[in-house]
């Protein structure tokens, strides 16, 4: 299977969403923590594992699934960090040696994605769909069980190698407009943040770009902070 590497910083253009990278494997348990700024941080109950959860965009009236991890509480509010149901993925290109992301809000994206959408009908047939979700894009269905059994054998040899670039996996390639572009699986957990929806409480609403500019430093701060705190 291709392998390449990408900046995570890159990949992860959108505010509210993050990879840790103390996230690079699995997301281990964590309880009730509290520190000096205020900031919370609680796993969700037992019976609440496993249960979608729609992450609203209230701007685009679209949604993405993810089960619920755990809750943050900031400067008094609640904010739920969710992980995508379905695999999360990113359609690039390669600038040279370098391989970047197609935004989504970006024009090429508008231009591309119906492409990369039939494709993946016509690679796939009815075991993956495409979809253009929030925050990023994401493969419904179940790839092939090879790709995890290879996954877990090379996690113990990429561990002590990791160097803050986040690892993906090409899915499939293609040739629009005399330009290849490539279909990638993120292989790191994507983490989105969002607020209960006061009317719909079974909802959550992604971050608005000024609540992600206020909330977000100190969320992943705090996030960091408990979670290598719960891990020997």
């Amino acid at each position: 299977m291709i392998k390449s590497i990408v900046s995570l910083s890159i990949l992860l253009a959108t505010a509210t969403a993050f990879a840790p990278v103390s996230f690079q494997q699995k997301v281990a348990p964590i309880y009730s923590t509290a520190d000096d700024d205020g900031i919370s941080l609680t796993r969700i109950a037992d019976e609440q594992e496993g249960v979608p959860i729609p992450f609203l965009d209230v701007n685009r009236d679209a949604f993405i699934e993810c089960y619920a991890d755990s809750i943050a509480t900031v400067e008094g509010v609640d904010y739920t960090i969710g992980v995508p149901c379905d695999y999360c993925v990113a359609l690039c290109y390669f600038e040279g040696e370098t391989l970047l992301p197609v935004e989504l809000d970006d024009k090429l994206m508008d231009d591309i994605f119906p492409v990369a959408e039939n494709i993946v009908s016509e690679e796939f047939e009815e075991d993956l769909a495409l979809q253009r979700t929030p925050q990023t894009l994401t493969l419904v269905g179940e790839l092939d069980d090879d790709i995890d059994d290879e996954e877990d054998d090379e996690e113990d040899e990429d561990e002590d190698d990791y160097n803050g670039e986040e690892e993906v996996e090409v899915l499939l390639t293609f040739e629009h407009r005399d330009t290849e572009f490539h279909l990638v699986r993120l292989l790191d957990p994507v983490l989105l943040v969002g607020k209960t929806d006061s009317e719909r409480p079974d909802l959550r609403v992604l971050l608005t770009p000024e609540e992600s500019d206020r909330v977000m430093p100190l969320l992943e701060d705090g996030f960091l902070k408990h979670h290598d705190e719960m891990i020997p």
